[in-house]
């Protein structure tokens, strides 16, 4: 299972993601916050031109 999968499976559940991917929970929220990040930056682009 790969990172989106999980994420779109179980959510912000850092512990679950880190459980079914076999990585430590801080890596796992890393991941999230990293995803997290990359939507708002690409909101805000978006909302800038529209502005």
């Amino acid at each position: 299972m790969t990172f989106l999968e999980a994420y779109s499976k179980y959510g912000p559940d850092v512990e679950r993601i880190a459980e079914v991917l076999g990585i430590a929970p801080a890596e796992a929220d890393r991941l999230i916050n990293e995803l997290l990040e990359r939507r708002h930056a690409k909101r805000s682009q978006y909302s800038r031109r529209r502005g």
